[in-house]
């Protein structure tokens, strides 16, 4: 069968007017569905002290809050990486990120939840220093249209200049980008 240009348009709109019927019907109160980022960057691209590199694991974070993933940012300078954590060479920055699906339902809410973030000066010769900081969700949600989606980005990296100190202040800190 031969469709003429006329008939392909007139498909390619009834196409488009199902899209755009589909996304509205799952916009619709009480299945109202946000993409958020969590995203933990893990800078160990200038630091003598962390000669083994640094390690970041990120605790609290629930699936059924909505999260998915992690995703890593890429696959070379990796020590090793798991479902919550990168350890990451020395010389490189690596993130892991999660994808935040906020539902309309309290129990798909992220918002009343905490996470904490663990960041180790990793040594080949010593204990590693640890620092770590607990975060509210809360308090990186944002208003999109009329849905609140969860935005946090952070960075860990070396702070100090004291290759015997690695615990905060001035060891690894753990930065929030409000």
């Amino acid at each position: 069968m031969r469709f003429s240009n006329r008939r392909l348009l007139h498909l390619a709109v009834l196409a488009l007017l199902g899209l755009g019927l589909a996304v509205a019907l799952t916009a619709c109160p009480g299945g109202v569905v946000s993409l958020g980022v969590l995203d933990v960057g893990a800078d160990a691209t200038n630091t003598d002290r962390c000669d083994d590199g640094v390690k970041v694991v990120v605790e609290g974070i629930q699936e059924e809050w909505g999260f998915r993933g992690p995703s890593y940012s890429d696959t070379s300078g990796f020590r090793a990486k798991g479902p919550n954590w990168i350890w990451v060479e020395p010389g490189h920055w690596h993130s892991i990120q999660w994808e935040v699906f906020v539902n309309a339902p309290a129990s798909k809410n992220p918002e009343g939840k905490q996470i904490t973030v663990k960041a180790y000066c990793m040594r080949k010769d010593a204990e590693p220093g640890l620092s770590q900081r607990t975060f509210a969700l809360a308090d990186y949600m944002v208003t999109r249209g009329s849905n609140r989606i969860l935005e946090m980005e952070l960075t860990v990296r070396d702070s100090g200049s004291d290759p015997s100190y690695t615990v905060t202040p001035p060891g690894l800190s753990i930065e929030d980008h409000e």
